[in-house]
Formats: C-alpha cells, structure tokens, sequence
C-alpha cells in the first residue's frame, strides 16, 4: 500500500513537471496564435537588431523577427524575416525604420504608414516585402563627413577672423568707439541748453505764425483793392484812348475846313481864325498824349519836372 502511495506521487510529480516545462517552452516561443509572415528588406546595416527582436507598429508589438540572413541573389542586401499577428492593420504601403531600446543599444523593428503605392502589384500585402527607411543613426553616419567638413572650415574661418591682425583691428575700432562715445556725451551736454531754450523758441514761433497770417490777409485785403485799383485804371486809359482819336479826327476835320474855306486864296482874317484852331487842336492833342504817357497823372496828379538852376535840388554836375 505504502509502495503504490509512493509511485502516485511520483507520477503526480512527473505530470507537473511535464506542464511545466511545456508551459516554459511555449513561453519561451512566444506563441502568439496565428500570425502572417513579412520580409523586411534594407542595403544598409541593421546594428543592434537580434532574432526574436519585437516588432511594433505605431508603438505597440504586433510580432518578433524570426531570421536575419543575406539575400542570396542580392548579397548586398540583408533580408529580415518577421512574423506579425493576423489582426495587425498592416497598410498597402507600410515601411519600417529601426527603432532603439533606450542606451541599451538593443534595436527592433518599428513599423509605420508609409504613402499608398501608385501600383497595387507593389503593396505590400502582395509582395509581402516592406522596404526599411534609413534610420536616426544611418542619417547621421551619411551627414555625419558632411557636418565634419562644415565644422573644419567653420573653424578655418573663425581661426582667420581671430589672427593677430584682425584682434589689433578690432582693438583699435572698440578704441575708435569709446573716443566717439565721449565724444557724443559732451555733444549731448552742449546740446542741453539749447533744448531747453527750444519751448521758448516755439511759443515766439507761434506768434510768428500769427503775425505771417495777419500780414498775409493784409496783403490779399490790398492785392484787391490794386486789383480795383487797375480795373479803374483800365476804363480811364480806354477814355484816354477815345480822346486821343478824337483830338486827331478834330484836327484832321480843321484841316479839311481850312481848305474848304480859305482854299488856293488866302485872305488873312480867316487864315487868323483858322490857325488858332488849329493851335487849339494841337493843344489838345498835346494833352492827349501827355495823358497818354502819364496815366497816373489824372489820380496822382501831373509829374514834376527837374529842378532849375537856382531851385531847390539842382545839380549842375548831373547828366543830362
């Protein structure tokens, strides 16, 4: 009895062990149901990437890589097999970047939407091949000479800004504005009063500005009354003109009676009366014209003639 109680308890040991060791290897498989195959396909390293790396899409782990090999047909190029979960929204045109797990140095598989391919031959969910972009540290490896030579001649450059002569050059220049600095500073103190006699300076102006517009409407009050002035002057000159014209026909009718009535026979009473007409006349054109030649004369009165020997301002020496 005691024997068989001691092989049931082996048996029932041997079970367990058993689940235990399939449960460990299931777990170590990372069963993960059904799942769908995909080749991730890249001409460039992939450092830090291991089999049984997690695969992520958009940050969530959706499988594991299953193999790392060369392309046999394209030796330069490194086929990564994965295995992704059924249910996993794999996009027509998804692509993959390497991703890096903290400083561990340990990378895995980052999947994302990529653009939609012109072609539906080459989606992804017919090829069944997903292209990897270059990563954070392929870029830098290509930009990294880049950069290298842009910081050599950077440096190139500032060592050139920095000779012996160029610091002398710019001692001097800081020199040059310190003496302009002191300069400005007694412009500023001489300056002073003068601002400050500025205010003043503005009031006077005001009432200069005051004073400018009283002349200036004095000025327009008289501009109109020489404007009154001229007219009136106009309709004087064109009677002026009139009896100018009349002085002439007057003189030319006398001449015409004095043929008329004295004729080739001269008898002296009428030629007497005849000439003191025609004195008359000249007379009258005489003044005529002299009022012609002064027109200011009948408002301001008649030019007075040069002083006589004798008379108050005669120069005897003057130019005549």
């Amino acid at each position: 009895m005691e024997n068989k109680a001691h092989a049931l308890a082996t048996g029932l040991f041997v079970l367990l062990l058993g689940a235990a060791l399939v449960a460990i290897v299931l777990w170590f498989r990372d069963d993960r149901g059904d799942t769908q195959s995909f080749t991730v396909v890249t001409a460039q390293g992939v450092p830090g990437l291991n089999v049984k790396a997690p695969v992520k899409l958009r940050g969530v782990q959706v499988g594991k890589v299953d193999s790392i090999r060369f392309d046999p047909e394209h030796p330069r190029q490194i086929l990564v097999e994965i295995e992704v979960d059924a249910d996993a929204p794999i996009a027509a045109g998804t692509q993959a970047k390497l991703g890096y797990q903290g400083i561990t140095g340990l990378s895995f598989i980052d999947l994302f939407d990529g653009p939609e391919p012109s072609d539906p031959k080459l989606a992804v969910t017919q090829t069944r091949r997903i292209a990897l972009a270059p990563g954070f540290l392929d870029q830098l490896q290509d930009v990294g000479p880049k950069l290298a030579a842009s910081a050599l001649a950077t440096m190139e450059r500032v060592q050139k800004l920095l000779s012996d002569n160029n610091q002398q050059q710019v001692s001097q220049t800081l020199a040059q504005l310190n003496e302009a600095s002191t300069g400005l500073n007694e412009l500023v103190k001489e300056l002073r009063p003068t601002a400050q006699a500025l205010p003043a300076l503005v009031k006077n102006t005001d009432g200069l500005l005051v004073a400018g517009r009283q002349t200036l409407g004095n000025v327009d009050t008289l501009a109109k009354q020489g404007g009154e002035l001229v007219e009136e002057y106009k309709g004087k000159a064109a009677a002026i003109d009139q009896l100018g014209d009349a002085a002439v026909q007057l003189q030319r009718t006398l001449r015409r009676l004095e043929v008329s009535l004295v004729g080739s026979t001269d008898k002296p009473r009428q030629r007497a009366v005849l000439e003191d007409l025609s004195q008359a006349a000249r007379a009258l054109e005489r003044a005529a014209q002299s009022i012609g030649d002064q027109p200011q004369s009948l408002i301001l009165g008649p030019k007075p003639g040069e002083p006589g020997p004798g008379e108050s301002g005669f120069d005897a020496g003057a130019k005549k």
